[in-house]
């Protein structure tokens, strides 16, 4: 069964630090106005709802999104791991991962606050200890996803920030672990087999939206 693992966008979201934004949709062609089409402009930014972030976000010499080649956001072995955090607390440690995973997935049912200050301000996060650990140690994973507005808790961004470049820094030990931040992760989850992400493909950009699908 098919499932979409990402958020769509809409009018009104939650980003980090917020729970309010307005994403700007304006319609510039109007059937019902006799134009012969419609169509929208659209206006936000690239680290709003569900996105990936490339190296790029924090390296000049990192990665964007459009250095990756097609294959790269097909991960034919995930695996979902569920944990329970609270408020501003940071994730150091993770057990029992598999050797071939290459796409993990930390559902802290987190979702269920989305929209609310608390998502956006009270988040918990990861730790730059983990990022390393995650490096060191599973050299097929290529990317983690979490249904948390950032892996950086708001109520503690130094160590957020130390975190992103943990995970994202193209010098650093073994290869740069991308994060896909702001999943849909319901906590009825099924276990998928394999799992698609496409980041909208915009050049100069150094992170984007995607929309993931689960198979």
């Amino acid at each position: 069964m098919y499932s979409y693992l990402s958020y769509p966008l809409t009018k009104i979201m939650p980003v980090y630090g917020s729970h309010n934004v307005t994403l700007e949709l304006v319609q510039l062609k109007v059937i019902e106005k006799g134009d012969s089409c419609q169509v929208f402009k659209l206006e936000f930014e690239n680290h709003w709802g569900t996105h990936i972030d490339c190296p790029a976000h924090f390296f000049l010499d990192g990665k964007k999104v459009t250095d990756y080649p097609p294959e790269f956001w097909h991960f034919k072995s995930p695996q979902l791991i569920s944990v329970q955090l609270e408020q501003g607390q940071i994730l150091t440690n993770l057990y029992e991962i598999n050797n071939n995973t290459d796409l993990l997935l930390i559902q802290t049912g987190w979702s269920k606050f989305r929209g609310t200050d608390i998502y956006s301000t009270k988040n918990p996060g990861l730790s730059p200890e983990l990022g390393l650990l995650l490096r060191n140690n599973y050299p097929n994973l290529r990317a983690i996803g979490l249904d948390l507005i950032s892996i950086s808790s708001y109520t503690n961004r130094d160590l957020g920030r130390a975190a992103h470049q943990a995970f994202l820094d193209p010098n650093g030990i073994g290869h740069p672990i991308l994060l896909i931040e702001d999943m849909l992760l319901p906590l009825d989850i099924n276990s998928y087999k394999e799992i698609i992400a496409l980041p909208l493909i915009v050049e100069e950009i150094d992170s984007s939206p995607c929309t993931i699908i689960s198979l």
